[in-house]
């Protein structure tokens, strides 16, 4: 089993979890982490470290999403990444989460391969109108 915890500046990652579960339906092992200027670091990164042990005593390898690549969401996560137990993409978007229901639900696919997985859908899923509209 694999947990997800968003990571994202101000309060990107509440709002992306409400959306996805708006869509999808709710999942209890979705939760996220907002960080706002006056949030101290160090709290921060106590925290994240508390919610990936609570979800590693429960058997579940952890992945976390972050909002922008050296970013202080990102930054906090890579200081905790563990190889093939807690693995980190950065550019969340919402189509990566709606994605990733659809893989937890299967639960058939490896940290590794799933973290992969999300970060080339990620990619996919960004486009412009012309290259849309304009084939």
């Amino acid at each position: 089993m694999i947990a997800v915890i968003v990571v994202t500046h101000h309060t990107l990652a509440e709002h992306l979890i409400a959306t996805a579960e708006f869509i999808v339906g709710p999942n209890p092992d979705l939760v996220g982490i907002s960080i706002s200027q006056k949030d101290d670091v160090e709290a921060v990164r106590k925290k994240l470290s508390e919610m990936i042990a609570r979800f590693r005593r429960e058997g579940k390898q952890v992945l976390i999403l972050t909002d922008m690549f050296g970013g202080t969401p990102s930054n906090v996560s890579l200081a905790l990444y563990e190889p093939g137990q807690v693995e980190i993409v950065s550019g969340v978007n919402l189509p990566i989460l709606l994605k990733l229901s659809a893989c937890l639900k299967d639960g058939n696919k490896e940290l590794r391969e799933l973290a992969a997985e999300m970060s080339e859908y990620g990619r996919k899923n960004i486009f412009t109108a012309a290259e849309f509209l304009e084939l």
